[in-house]
């Protein structure tokens, strides 16, 4: 009798785990557009999400990356704290899932989706979804992006006279080269940003290797460039985005105090 009795109650108790909000996701739906000078082979866009355990047991987390349409070039990965790769090291072979994430009550990961879109514009779509291992089948939490991915335009001037008056057309030409950089790189105590003629610089974030924003720089830093100085020696990302908060571009910087 009490084994028919154990069974029932297992049961729900199960099933009332699975229907709370397990899990917590943030971001969980990313929806965002990125303008480029110049879609290079390199160019490489990174997305921070992190998981919160809601529950009140250990989760053993696990993760699997889904692709939705896509341009037949696009690459996406994604990547957890715990992974000795970093994100702007994506390749071909790059897992959709990794190892599970054990998660305490509370706790939280860091995870980073990486979209390499081989020089070609268009858009894409992704999602990850997680699981417990404990419990297989049933999705605990799905995070999804939305990423679109446009050329800027080069605006030519033409010009053209009619009954004695001159009047000048713009009409869009080919991406112009990029023009975004760092400067200098390797950086000791602070950096600068150039943009190509046309575009204003707006914001600036300062991440680690991991996806883990250290420092967020709300105007253009001008003559007195972005101080890092204290922060740790090694290998950064710098995130660039315009006046319009639209981002131009991601890239590496190397901090070292005492030179190169």
């Amino acid at each position: 009798m009490k084994a028919r009795l154990l069974l029932p109650l297992l049961m729900l108790s199960v099933l009332g785990f699975c229907q709370e909000e397990v899990l917590r996701v943030e971001p969980g739906n990313v929806v965002q557009e990125i303008v480029v000078d110049n879609l290079d082979e390199s160019y490489q866009d990174m997305t921070t999400f992190v998981v919160t355990n809601n529950s009140s047991r250990l989760i053993q987390l696990a993760y699997q990356l889904r692709m939705g349409e896509k341009p037949r070039s696009w690459n996406y990965g994604i990547f957890n704290g715990s992974t000795s790769s970093t994100p702007y090291l994506l390749d071909r072979s790059t897992s959709s899932q990794g190892k599970a994430v054990p998660l305490a009550p509370g706790q939280s990961a860091t995870f980073y989706i990486v979209l390499e879109p081989d020089g070609i514009s268009g858009s894409g779509r992704a999602e990850v979804l997680f699981s417990d291992l404990t419990i297989p089948g049933r999705i605990l939490a799905t995070a999804s992006f939305a990423t679109k991915i446009l050329r800027r335009p080069m605006l030519n001037s033409n010009s053209s006279s009619a009954n004695g008056l001159t009047e000048t057309t713009t009409t869009p030409d080919r991406p112009e080269p990029t023009s975004v950089r760092l400067y200098p790189n390797p950086a000791r105590e602070r950096f600068f940003v150039e943009a190509p003629a046309g575009t204003k610089v707006g914001r600036v974030e300062v991440s680690n290797t991991l996806g883990r924003r250290l420092r967020r720089f709300d105007e253009p830093a001008g003559e007195d460039g972005y101080d890092i100085e204290q922060l740790p020696d090694g290998l950064y990302l710098i995130s660039i985005y315009d006046d319009r908060g639209k981002k131009l571009k991601t890239l590496r910087l190397l901090h070292r105090r005492f030179g190169a």
